[in-house]
């Protein structure tokens, strides 16, 4: 087996030109792993004969863009025909859209999100009178996790101590129901109906081995068990299976990751060759010494040890600030400095640890005039107005989703929610086609004059939509469906700053459903809507603003100036981490924001958070560093501050 090795280090080129069989590359931060990653792929599609293809698998949309980009470069025009990039969802997805009736859907079932199945819980605990004692939210993660370990509501309830899990299997079991009336999956479903499929169809799991040669996995670190179930049935008993990871950046453990797929893998495969890259070409020596003294203290047995022949760089910064606002305003007049000196905005990012952290530095952002960006704000598909067309385009090929005619029908004049439940109603005796029940609203009982009008309207408007699908085009369809549902016309009624941003997003589906149509094959509404709720990750890499993200979003970013703040006791290391005795997966999302920057780190943390003392996280401890003097750039500092520190 050869590749192209030019520019790749010793370690590199071994794991690049590894024979076929269990690969395990421990990749530390900034380790070169994209490169090394698509210089695998390339060689394994070389050596493989046939029409069999690799697949490699990334965790974001984002990074399989970046990897079908330079697998282009490196196999020419044929590349995807040679490998296979997509998300676990993505390729999920596929593979239970060519076989839905094997898992008891329809070819056009609806992928709910999370804030969709959020929607339906919430409805369910309502239902069965559940939500004076449970929440959506908890009932939601509760079930993320047994589908993240692939439990069933029977299973679940066979497992429930206690009367509150008890609770929660019931809610889990009238979701599914719900789900299954619907037609629809959620984002879990796609993952453990994928294991199905290969568990239930042994010449199916065999057609899928022959057809994908060499399986690679990035961020093997965050899988959980549904997929490793699932990569396991893929690959058989003596994979061809590459995996690229590292234990010191495992975070996810509340999405259900589990760092014991990584740390199991040579247990799991017997004569699995094990690569590691410790080589830090990202960051200067100052960071990448702390870093490697904080990881130092994980007690995982894989670690990578972490160096770097790079210059020393600027010693990695720790200060104290009166409180959390008084650090907010630091950390803005330290990114207003940088941009004065001529630093380009979109290489300095803030990092927080939760959400509410960010308020007060967003504010003194604005004041300062600093331009920033939230990274993992709302996307394209969360917007309300793209939500609702998308509710109404789902009925066109799915009029059996009863969250989608709750939305589309809650968009038109008039109609309630109690009018919405004696459509849903009503609707089993169409045999749960919604479109129809609309259409004829005249026999739902006890629906009122204009209520009735107004859904029968909708109703028609829509099925003369679904009827001409096929002729129409996807484009045209969704132009029309945003002006036969008065979407446009009733924003733009509005006149508001807020409804010209709806407005605006709006023709961005439309535009987006254009370029679809011409590039995507097959380009059905099925396929679309599909592709958009798949779109989980926004990439907003090439965006030129200061960013403000949490250090969970921060993973696989990096910026040359980074800023992390809140580094105190319950906030990095969290409360509830040090209440549930978690704090090794806080100590590595520390490590994951420090190994971020490339020439300039700040750690900061305040004296008092919401009036309560504080004490310097430990973390700053264990990477040898202890609070200094203020840089010259945080301007403003009170003279009680330069004596404490």
């Amino acid at each position: 087996m050869s590749a192209r090795t030019t520019g790749l280090d010793a370690r590199q080129r071994e794991a690049v030109q590894a024979p076929g069989g269990p690969l395990l590359i421990l990749a530390g931060a900034g380790s070169g792993k994209t490169r090394v990653l698509t210089e695998r792929a390339a060689t394994l599609a070389r050596a493989i004969q046939d029409t069999a293809a690799v697949l490699a698998i990334t965790f974001t949309n984002a990074a399989a863009e970046e990897l079908r980009a330079r697998l282009a470069r490196l196999l020419g025009d044929g590349a995807h025909e040679r490998v296979t990039v997509g998300t676990f969802h993505a390729i999920c997805h596929r593979m239970v859209r060519a076989h839905p009736e094997q898992i008891g859907r329809s070819p056009q079932f609806t992928i709910y999100d999370a804030d969709q199945s959020r929607r339906v819980i919430a409805a369910v605990l309502k239902e069965a009178q559940l939500g004076e004692t449970l929440t959506a939210r908890l009932v939601a993660d509760q079930i993320t996790r047994a589908k993240a370990h692939l439990v069933d509501p029977a299973g679940y309830a066979a497992l429930a101590a206690s009367h509150r899990a008890r609770q929660v299997a019931e809610a889990y079991a009238r979701y599914e129901q719900t789900l299954e009336d619907s037609d629809a999956l959620d984002f879990d479903d796609l993952l453990g109906a994928a294991v199905a499929l290969l568990d239930n169809d042994p010449g199916l799991a065999r057609r899928y081995r022959a057809r994908w040669a060499a399986v690679l996995v990035d961020e093997y670190q965050d899988t959980n068990p549904a997929q490793e179930a699932w990569l396991t049935r893929l690959g058989g008993a003596v994979p061809n299976l590459t995996v690229v990871g590292d234990p010191l950046q495992a975070i996810y453990r509340f999405r259900g990751a589990d760092v014991g797929n990584i740390l199991g893998f040579k247990a799991r495969f017997p004569g699995t060759r094990v690569v590691a890259l410790g080589r830090n070409y990202r960051s200067t020596a100052a960071i990448v010494g702390a870093a490697a003294r904080l990881g130092a203290h994980d007690e995982g047995d894989q670690r990578v040890a972490m160096w770097t022949d790079a210059p020393s760089g600027a010693a990695v910064a720790v200060s104290a600030h009166d409180d959390e606002h008084h650090e907010a305003r630091q950390a803005a007049v330290w990114c207003a400095a940088l941009l004065e000196r001529g630093t380009r905005s979109g290489e300095v990012a803030v990092l927080i640890r939760t959400r509410a952290q960010g308020r007060p530095i967003e504010d003194s952002l604005l004041l300062a005039g600093v331009a920033y960006r939230l990274l993992g704000a709302q996307g394209l598909w969360e917007t309300a107005a793209v939500r609702d067309l998308v509710a109404c385009l789902t009925l066109l090929c799915n009029p059996r989703d009863q969250l989608a005619l709750g939305r589309a029908l809650a968009t038109q004049p008039g109609v309630g929610t109690v009018a919405i439940a004696r459509v849903l109603g009503a609707a089993v005796d169409h045999d749960g086609d919604l479109l129809a029940t609309c259409a004829q609203a005249h026999a739902v009982p006890r629906l009122a004059g204009a209520q009735r009008l107004g859904v029968e309207a909708f109703g028609r408007s829509l099925s003369e939509l679904a009827t001409g699908l096929g002729q129409r085009g996807l484009a045209a369809t969704a132009a029309q469906t945003v002006v036969a549902t008065g979407l446009a016309q009733r924003l733009a009624a509005q006149g508001t700053e807020h409804a010209h941003e709806q407005l605006a997003a709006l023709r961005r589906v439309c535009r987006a459903a254009c370029r679809y149509e011409r590039e995507a094959q097959p380009a059905t509404l099925t396929e679309f809507l599909a592709a958009g709720a798949l779109a989980g990750d926004h990439d907003q890499t090439n965006d030129q603003r200061v960013t403000l993200c949490t250090l969970h979003a921060a993973k696989g970013a990096e910026w040359d100036h980074v800023r992390i703040v809140g580094l105190c006791e319950g906030l990095l290391p969290h409360h509830r981490a040090l209440e549930d005795g978690h704090v090794d997966e806080e100590r590595r999302l520390a490590y994951v924001g420090m190994t971020r920057a490339r020439r300039e780190l700040c750690l900061t943390w305040p004296r008092r958070h919401r009036g309560n003392r504080t004490r310097v996280s430990r973390f700053v401890g264990e990477a040898g560093l202890a609070p200094a003097a203020p840089a010259a750039h945080d301007v403003g500092v009170d003279v009680d501050e330069r004596r404490a520190a």
